[in-house]
């Protein structure tokens, strides 16, 4: 049986090593200059979509990557928090680069339940109705697996789940070890603007040998 573990410290995100632990969601602190340039994309209807790598503590990176899409004044505080993240993803797990992606939406951009084919992801919806998913045991993997029907693909007596705004959420993908398909979610259903940020570790040949699963 998988579990889930909800917590409010960082620390407890080393429960991803458990083999039972399927998902780690940390309460992240309050950060008004991060909500703030939320409200200020959602107010001006701004849409934006960038995506790049970068060493896991470079400050500079992401005020490159997002110079031409923000305002200077709030640049910083996005900065800080793709840094932050980033920086607990490369100690957690010891990747040396982490693939960043900022995205603001209006609509799902993953309707469909699905597992993501990587190690590990971390999801942080800064802003909006955060992501869909539902607990392993409660997946009903014929339904999962057709092409046929966009049914939730949940047995009976099961239910959908929601990642918290603001949340730091770690969860484990399909290549974490083989052994576990990886967390069934999807983007929110209904109405609201996000403001989505992910994060996956990056690994080189010798860096995968040396995480443990990840």
């Amino acid at each position: 049986m998988m579990r889930h573990l909800l917590s409010d410290q960082t620390g407890d995100f080393a429960a991803i090593y458990d083999e039972d632990v399927e998902l780690v969601s940390v309460a992240r602190p309050a950060a008004a200059p991060l909500e703030a340039l939320a409200e200020q994309w959602s107010a001006s209807r701004q849409v934006v979509q960038a995506q790049w790598e970068q060493a896991a503590g470079d400050l500079d990176a992401p005020s490159a990557a997002l110079s031409m899409s923000i305002d200077t004044d709030r640049l910083g505080a996005l900065s800080e928090e793709i840094t932050h993240a980033s920086g607990m993803l490369s100690e957690l797990l010891g990747c040396e680069r982490v693939g960043i992606r900022v995205t603001t939406l209006r609509g799902p951009m993953c309707p469909r339940f699905h597992a993501d084919q990587v190690p590990c992801r971390m999801l942080v919806t800064i802003r909006g109705p955060g992501t869909e998913w539902i607990p392993s045991d409660d997946v009903n993997r014929a339904l999962l697996a057709s092409r046929h029907t966009d049914a939730p693909p949940i047995r009976d007596g099961g239910d959908i789940k929601h990642l918290a705004t603001g949340n730091w959420s770690l969860l484990k993908g399909g290549a974490w070890d083989g052994q576990f398909g990886g967390v069934v979610h999807r983007s929110p259903h209904g109405a609201g603007e996000r403001l989505l940020l992910s994060l996956d570790p990056v690994f080189t040949d010798s860096q995968t040998a040396n995480t443990a699963g990840c």
